[in-house]
């Protein structure tokens, strides 16, 4: 008997000095601290603690998104901690969403209400039966009249009837309005106090996690996990306070995430890899004539076209280029975009933000500013009166690229005032920026045909017609400017068709003959007019029909 005695307890002892291979499945709590947002998607990086005791451990790590690519799950531990295998799944809970203290009140409120509403009621019905006292009361007066009750008195008790009569009507309206606020309320606070007495499933990710131990250590996790419930849009806020100043650009983002989770205090990086209706100046395209019953010719020489100023072929109408390293960076200190560090590599371009910032699950798109950048321009006004007949103020800036600017809508103001929005094109090769500013009044333009100059002959079988139009332009500021002018002729796709630009009468400061397209360049004095003239013929066969 003492043996066996004897050999339970020293069999128990070796129990429990072995290590302990299996624990009960700990709960823990992780939290989101940083989030890097692509253009689509987001990478999530949680941490959390747990104490671990030596040999096998089992966690499970709550607080993780409800939809996320398995593939992309990594987990590192501390103190030689392995993780042996884990698991992701669904976690669905029903919450109470709001305390019953809150219910009760609500529920107080509604009472409250209704039992206002009662006595309206109440009162309401007493005098409708008043209104109709009084009625009976003044048909039984006019009743008595006609048997021989005094005209006087007759008048005396139609007076008071109608004087009460307005003053219970007057209540009543008062009653009415009253009556209908209070159901209103009664409406809203039961379909809250419905909302909030649901019980609420929410849903999120969960890890469970088998760990082995060398020792026992309070250990770091640090999950790591990619999730398409995020997003994020650059755009710009382009501000001009006058022509003799800088550009400013604010390069800004919008940012959305839809995981379920609330990112409370998170370090933001937003980077442009993944894992608008604006008034623009119009620009033309070809015009090449050719019989009706034809289709016009689809023409690479549009895209072309996509040019301002031909002075120095190198400008592009509206869109740019994104910069490589270089970066024009002027703020004051203490704004957000001293807070903000700009990486770029052959892949992408980062933007680090050293601020916390929370953003909630609910998808609730948030604005938050990157960087101020400025930039000197050159403003020069733009027309082509042919295709439209305003006038606008562009602002070009030269050697843009050193912006680094990247794609993106931009919202334009000019003197404290919303112009317009337009879009950066991060693509671009040219070597200006042309901004378009809005539309200016004091520089008027007007396209008139010189009857005189055109004509219509006939060659035997050909037709041969001149078309001559003089464009007239002034500047009613005072001072001087800088203007770009257009204007258009046609190009032949047959050789029975010939078209030639009469050069005689025909001066200009750029001709791009590969799309019809004259320029002027001129700067014009306070209070100065210029005219120019653009004439062209076209010879085709007389039985043709052209769009001309």
């Amino acid at each position: 008997m003492k043996t066996k005695r004897f050999y339970f307890i020293v069999f128990g002892s070796l129990l429990l000095s072995l290590p302990t291979m299996a624990q009960t499945e700990k709960s823990i709590s992780s939290k989101a601290t940083e989030a890097t947002v692509f253009f689509k998607g987001a990478e999530l990086i949680h941490t959390a603690n747990a104490l671990l005791t030596r040999g096998e451990n089992e966690i499970r790590i709550e607080g993780i998104a409800a939809s996320i690519d398995v593939n992309s799950l990594k987990i590192k531990t501390t103190d030689n901690v392995i993780v042996s295998s884990y698991e992701y799944s669904i976690d669905r809970r029903t919450t109470k969403k709001t305390p019953d203290s809150v219910l009760k009140n609500m529920d107080d409120s509604i009472k409250a209400c209704e039992k206002a509403l009662d006595k309206i009621n109440v009162s309401m019905k007493i005098n409708s039966a008043t209104l109709k006292q009084l009625q009976e009361g003044v048909t039984k007066s006019i009743s008595d009249s006609e048997k021989g009750l005094p005209i006087d008195e007759l008048i005396k008790t139609v007076d008071f009837y109608k004087s009460k009569s307005e003053q219970i009507e007057t209540q009543q309206l008062s009653l009415t309005e009253q009556k209908i606020q209070l159901e209103e309320n009664v409406r809203r606070l039961k379909n809250q106090l419905n909302k909030k007495e649901a019980d609420e499933e929410k849903i999120s990710g969960v890890l469970k996690l088998t760990l082995v131990s060398p020792s026992s250590v309070n250990c770091t996790f640090t999950i790591s996990y990619y999730t398409s419930a995020a997003s994020w849009t650059p755009y710009f806020d382009v501000n001009v306070a006058s022509t003799d100043k800088p550009i400013v650009f604010v390069q800004k983002s919008k940012v959305r995430q839809t995981t379920g989770l609330d990112w409370e205090k998170v370090k933001l990086t937003f980077s442009t890899s993944t894992p608008s209706n604006g008034k623009e100046i119009s620009l033309f395209s070809a015009w090449f004539l050719e019989q009706q019953h034809l289709r016009m010719a689809d023409v690479a020489a549009e895209v072309a076209q996509n040019s301002v100023s031909y002075s120095d072929m190198n400008a592009t109408a509206i869109y740019g280029a994104r910069a490589s390293n270089g970066v024009i960076l002027v703020t004051t200190k203490n704004e957000i975009s001293d807070y903000v560090t700009e990486s770029d590599n052959a892949f992408n371009i980062t933007y680090t933000i050293d601020l916390p910032y929370t953003l909630l699950g609910s998808g609730k798109e948030q604005s938050i500013e990157l960087q101020t950048k400025t930039a000197e321009a050159e403003y020069k006004y733009y027309c082509a009166p042919k295709l439209d007949g305003e006038t606008y103020l562009l602002a070009e800036i030269p050697d843009w690229e050193q912006l680094g600017l990247i794609s993106g809508k931009a919202n334009i103001t000019y003197d404290g005032t919303y112009v317009g929005a337009t879009s950066i094109n991060a693509a671009s090769t040219q070597s200006k920026l042309a901004l378009t500013l809005g539309t200016d009044k004091r520089l008027s333009v007007k396209r008139e045909k010189l009857m005189d100059y055109s004509s219509t002959k006939f060659l035997g079988n050909d037709v041969l017609q001149v078309f001559s139009y003089k464009l007239t332009v002034r500047n009613n500021q005072n001072k001087k400017v800088n203007i770009v002018l257009k204007d258009q002729y046609p190009i032949s796709t047959q050789k029975n068709i010939e078209v030639k630009l009469l050069k005689e009468t025909t001066s200009w400061t750029a001709n791009k003959e590969d799309v019809g397209v004259i320029t002027w360049e001129e700067t014009l004095a306070p209070g100065e007019t210029k005219t120019y003239q653009i004439s062209y013929s076209v010879k085709y066969p007389k039985e043709m029909r052209l769009n001309l």
